[in-house]
Order: C-alpha cells, then structure tokens, then sequence
C-alpha cells in the first residue's frame, strides 16, 4: 500500500537516471532496486499468509474493498504466475502479494517467482532511466532519429511474431493430422519397436507420453550438439577461437572472493562429493528396494564416467592452464560438467516423477542452477575450455534423456520415496561437500590460482627473418583472415604510446553510453566516435590510437603483444608487439545515423606512419610479404 503513495518504479527509474548521469554508482543501485522489490512483495505476502481473511477487516484494505477484490480476481485467473506479472500492473500491483499468501502460495513457488520477478522489473526501470540520464544533452537532436530506429525495430519484432503465429496455426492441423497418421499406423501393427516407440511418444491418452517426448527431444538435441562440438574441437573450428574468448575474459574478470566462492561450488562436481550422494541415494533405493532405480543410478554414473576417461584418453586434449596429473591432466570433456549433469540431472528426474507441474518446475529450476554453477566454475577457474563444458553438458543430457526414456517404458510404475530421496540427497550433499572444503580448501586454493604470466621468449634474429614467424593477416573468432598485420614494434607500452602522443596520434574516446548514442548522430565529429572493436584470435587489441585524416578519415593503428622479447645489443631485451594500421571512413545511411567502415587498401602508407617515425627518431625498416608491406620499428 505505500508503494501506492510513493511508487517505487519512478523512485527506480529516477535512480537510472542519475546512474546514466553518472551521478550514483550502478551496481549498489541495481542491488538495492532488486533487494527492496524482493522484501516489498515478501513483507506483503508474509502479511496474508499470517492474518489470512482478517486483512479485510483492517486498514487500509478495508477502505479499498474493490481493489482487494480485482486482485483476487486476478490471482485466480492466473495463480502463481500474478506474483510475476502483477508486480508490472499498477492496479493490482499492492494487493497481488497479499492474496498469494492469504491463499497459502507455497513459500519456495512465491519466494522463486518473486526474486525471478524482482529483477525483471529491476532491470526494466533502471535500463531506461539510465539510457535517458546518459542521453538527457542529447535528447532533442537524438530522439526523432531514435524513434524512427525503434520504430522500425518494433515492426521487425511484429513481423517475425505475426510470420509465427501464421506458421503456428498452419502447421498446427498438419502436425495434429501427422501424429494420428502416425499412431493410426503404430495401432494396425501393434508390434515391433517402432510401433511401441510411435505410440509412446504421441498417445496422447498415455500421460507418460508428453514426458517421452520432451526426453526424446532432449536426446537427439544433446546427441546431435556433442557431435557437432566434437567435430569443431578435432578439426579447430571457430569455436575453439571462442574457447581463448572466453577464458582470457575470465581470467581477466578474477577476484579473490570469486575465486573462494566458485572454488566452492566446483568442489560439489568433483568425485568426493557426487559419489557420496550417489552412494546416500543408492542406500535409500536399496532399502526401499526399488532395484530398477538402483540400477539406473548406478549405470548411469558408472557409464559416464567410462565414457569421460575413454574420450580424456583418446583426444589428449591439453587444459587451459596445467593443473592435474595422469588421466585428469586431459581437458575434454569435463568430468566435474558431466558428473554433475548426469547425477543430479538425473536424481532431479526421479524426483520430479508423479508431482505437480509447479513441483516440477522448482526442482528442475534447482538441478540446473547446481549444475550450471558447477559448470560456470570450471570455466572461471581455468580449468576447462567452453568446448570441454559444452560438450559435457550437452553429452550428460542426452545420456540422461536416454535413461529416462527407458527408466520409463519399463519401470515407469514403480514408486519412489520422493521425500526421503530428496532429504537423503540435499543432506549427503551438504555434508559432503563441507567435509570436502574442510579437507581440500588449501589445496584448491593453490590448484586453482590465476595462473602467472609465461616469460615471453627471446625471438632470435627479429630484423633478418624472425619477423615472418608472426602472423601475417588478423584471425577473426570465426577463423576467417582478415586485415593484414602490418607493423611489428620492440618496445614497452609506454614508449610506444608516447612516440605516437608526440607524433600526434590520441587514444579515441572509449565506448559508453553516450558516446554509443552518438552514432545516431550525422553532425558528430568523428573525434568524439570510438573506434570500431577488431579482434585477433579472440583478443581485443591492448593499444589503440587514433590520427584524424581529415573531417571524415582517421588512421587507427591497433596493436597486440606477443609472446616474444627482441634483444639489442646495448639494452635491454623488449617486449615485441604487432599490429595493423586500418583508414576508417564515415558513413550517414539516409541521414539517420553514424556507420564507419574500414577502407580497403593500403592502409599503412596512407596513415603516413612510416614518415612519422622516422621524424620521431625511431628506427625503422619496411620489408615486403604476401599480406603487403611490414613495418619493422624499435
């Protein structure tokens, strides 16, 4: 009833604005929007659950009696799914989380929806509060060209959402008419696997039968991805330049208590801990005597962790950073990713056998936040590619549907003690995992510590032909070579940055939110754009600087550093960098916005770099290659 009064989406979004303007810091922003929605609506439905119907009799909601009863009205139409979207409806808004607790909403259902809930509107005031902030100086002269883009982005998303529902309501009756001809088929034979498997999935009278199909299809889509990312991992396909993304951008994001928390939440994949939930879950079944769940349990662990090894074993994949011994010293795929997909995927699927959709839901939604925390430690510690991980967790789901299909058709009747599994697991996996970080803490701490930087290597006889063991064209994420590698430099970052101060070259603005916006812009210099983000096997270039041409033409030399030193006879070895020169160009596409595009030619003679430096006093050579002609300075 107070945010009534005082509605806290304009206290949100004014909040946005000043975070836009620079003004408050954003994620201390964004942490007390979402914490404040969560402990609005969580006040609010403690209060029905706790007086239930004497609400009525109490003020304010007795002097609001229609509202109380529009928001009942509204929870019954729609039940648990009101929490959600109730909280973007302004007359229901206040009383929505009142009813769900006056109508004994399940604490986990209401507490999962509305943290679910909390960021959605979180997210959906403080983005355009912040947008606006950052473009408050820019709004008259942005906003028609901003309109016309959203407007046109507006009848996009119309267009493929009205082409769905055309291909929705045609394909409808064909696909209804396929599925009888289908199991009209399977009925006239009865016999035979295919006709036992047909009518399985699409019965619509079996209710096990939309269970098979979602298996089904989580198996040919697990067992199809595997394969299509074991294809790229053996013939280095694009997504291994994706796997160097990913772990240089989470090596670099790296923070002490990340590392304690995602050490923690790996060491719950390791073996210490799946095995005695597995062996806690196998003594309930055995106890109970449910055998055939038993031996599902057991096969499926058992067989992925053989299937693990033998694909370790035969690939020979090296990890990202040395950190195991023998057989684990292999990188794919991930034992910790598969381990967990398969037992608690699996253990969640028994579980959710028989119970209710919401029921359902809450223990998938815990399965895949355990396994996909799990998973998302591999990659931050280092210890896997994203190849490894996805090749796991695509393997272990289609492993998992497997058994489920079969664990279906064959043992589908027999009960499970849902309640003392579920206690049994959560327990073991608890004290497991305690017990783990107890015992293993030191050791892991200094297992997965950032790895230090490897000593670049002294690269002999740079200016006579060491220089040609560089590469000669910039490689793209996806493999395609792209613009020559034109210039190759010995020196430190520094001197480079200052040789190139003094020769008139500048660092371009950086990219934010209002330097973004001012691409919709065609009267904005082209000193206020930043430059355009390229790329070199997955690294963004580590110095960047700019030389304006003329009012539409700049040079932008971008350089990397290599993993090689040049020695010199009187100093120091130096850190060797390469890099290219590009000419961009700008571009105003029907006077709606800023486009710059990389001139294609020779970009390196008319940057006029070569002239520069040499005023400079560096020394410098020119050699000539197939990618065209390379600077050699130092």
């Amino acid at each position: 009833m107070i945010g009534s009064v005082v509605p806290g989406s304009s206290v949100v979004f004014a909040a946005g604005m000043l975070v836009g303007l620079q003004a408050l810091a954003p994620w201390p922003v964004a942490l007390a929007a979402v914490s404040g929605a969560i402990l609005g609506d969580g006040f609010s439905y403690w209060l029905g659950r706790h007086y239930h119907d004497r609400l009525r009799a109490l003020w304010p909601l007795k002097a609001y009696p229609a509202l109380f009863e529009r928001g009942q009205a509204y929870f019954s139409r729609n039940g648990g799914k009101s929490v959600f979207l109730g909280r973007f409806l302004g007359p229901v808004r206040a009383v929505v989380p009142v009813v769900a607790g006056m109508s004994d909403m399940p604490v986990l259902g209401f507490t999962l929806v509305n943290m679910l809930s909390a960021l959605a509107w979180a997210a959906a005031h403080l983005l355009p509060g912040a947008l606006f902030g950052a473009s408050l100086q820019l709004a008259g002269a942005v906003s028609s060209r901003l309109a016309v883009l959203l407007a046109g982005a507006a009848a996009i998303v119309w267009l493929c959402a009205a082409a769905m529902r055309g291909v929705y309501r045609r394909s409808g009756p064909v696909l209804r008419r396929a599925r009888e001809s289908a199991l009209a088929w399977a009925r006239a034979r009865r016999s035979g696997v295919l006709a036992r498997v047909t009518s399985s999935l699409l019965d619509p009278e079996r209710p096990e039968s939309p269970g098979l199909l979602i298996a089904a299809a989580l198996l040919l889509g697990g067992a199809w991805a595997f394969l299509g990312i074991l294809e790229d991992v053996v013939s280095n396909d694009p997504l291994v330049r994706w796997d160097h993304v990913v772990f240089s951008t989470l090596q670099g994001l790296r923070t002490p208590w990340g590392d304690a928390v995602m050490i923690a939440a790996t060491e719950l994949g390791s073996a210490a801990v799946v095995i005695p939930v597995v062996a806690a879950v196998a003594g309930v079944l055995a106890y109970r005597r449910c055998w055939r769940a038993l031996a599902y349990v057991v096969t499926a662990i058992g067989f992925a962790q053989v299937l693990v090894w033998a694909l370790k074993a035969t690939l020979g994949r090296a990890r990202p950073t040395a950190m195991y011994s023998g057989a684990e010293q292999f990188s794919f795929p991930s034992g910790h990713a598969a381990s967990s997909v398969v037992a608690y995927g699996l253990l969640a699927f028994l579980l959710a056998r028989q119970k209710s959709p919401r029921v359902q839901l809450v223990i998938t939604f815990a399965a895949t936040m355990l396994i996909g925390l799990i998973s998302f430690s591999r990659l931050y510690l280092g210890a896997h590619w994203l190849s490894d991980v996805l090749a796991s967790l695509t393997l272990g789901t289609a492993w998992v549907a497997l058994l489920s299909i079969v664990y279906l058709v064959h043992a589908g009747g027999e009960r499970l003690p849902a309640r003392a599994l579920s206690l049994t697991a959560a327990g073991a996996l608890v004290l497991a995992g305690v017990a783990v970080a107890s015992a293993q803490r030191a050791t892991d701490v200094a297992r997965y510590a950032p790895p230090a930087a490897a000593a670049p290597a002294l690269l002999a006889d740079w200016q006579g032909g060491g220089w040609q063991q560089l590469p000669v064209r910039r490689t793209e994420m996806d493999g395609d070579a792209e613009e020559p590698m034109s210039v190759q430099w010995a020196g430190t970052a520094q001197r480079i940055e200052g040789v190139l101060q003094a020769a008139g070259w500048r660092q371009p603005p950086p990219w934010t939110l209002r330097s973004a916006l001012l691409w919709l812009l065609p009267s904005t210099p082209l000193e206020q754009l930043p430059v355009l983000a390229k790329f070199h096997q997955g690294e963004p270039a580590t110095l960047t600087l700019e030389a304006l041409l003329d009012p539409t033409r700049r040079a932008v030399i971008r350089l990397w550093p290599t993993a090689y030193q040049v020695g010199a006879a009187d100093a120091a070895p130096a850190p060797l960098w390469i890099g290219m020169v590009t000419v961009e160009r700008l571009r105003h596409p029907a006077g709606l916005a800023t486009l710059a595009l990389t001139e294609p030619g020779p970009a390196l003679q008319a940057s006029g770099l070569a002239s520069t430096l040499r005023r400079s006093g560096v020394a410098l050579e020119i050699r000539q290659r197939g990618g065209g002609p390379v600077l050699l300075a130092h």
